[in-house]
């Protein structure tokens, strides 16, 4: 699916939610369609031209998209986060650079066997988080 096809899927759940798009969530989300890659709430509020906005603002909004599951946090190694705009539902996982923090996409998830075995373990309300860091190529030449 295309991000720009995303747009009214995101704006129905955020409806069937109890949430409005606001201005502020409309220019979020538009920023965030802009991006070929995961990007901090930092770069976010700035191509969203909301300076004057404080980060919690922008990661509350951003918490929104990831309620309704139209936006992936994805944990970096210091402990900060980038964050992905996804098909409704999405889920991945990613390879990220250590050094510049690039992050793609893998095309594979173990989560369903990790979460079946927990199941048997008898655990409720799973969730799983696998994000694989390296050195890119670039940063590897430097």
């Amino acid at each position: 699916m295309s991000k720009t096809n995303i747009l009214p899927e995101v704006i129905q759940a955020l409806k069937a939610s109890g949430s409005r798009m606001t201005k502020k969530r409309e220019q979020i989300l538009g920023a965030l369609l802009t991006f070929n890659r995961p990007a901090t709430a930092e770069e976010i509020r700035e191509r969203a031209e909301l300076p004057s906005s404080d980060l919690v603002t922008i990661y509350r909004n951003l918490e929104t998209f990831e309620s309704i599951q139209a936006l992936q946090r994805i944990p970096l190694e210091n402990g900060t986060h980038v964050f992905e705009l996804t098909a409704l539902g999405e889920h991945y996982h990613h390879l990220i650079c250590r050094a510049c923090h690039k992050a793609e996409r893998l095309n594979l998830c173990i989560g369903k066997d990790v979460e079946g075995q927990a199941k048997a373990k008898g655990y409720t309300n799973i969730a799983h988080v696998l994000e694989v860091y390296g050195l890119c190529e670039d940063c590897e030449e430097t």
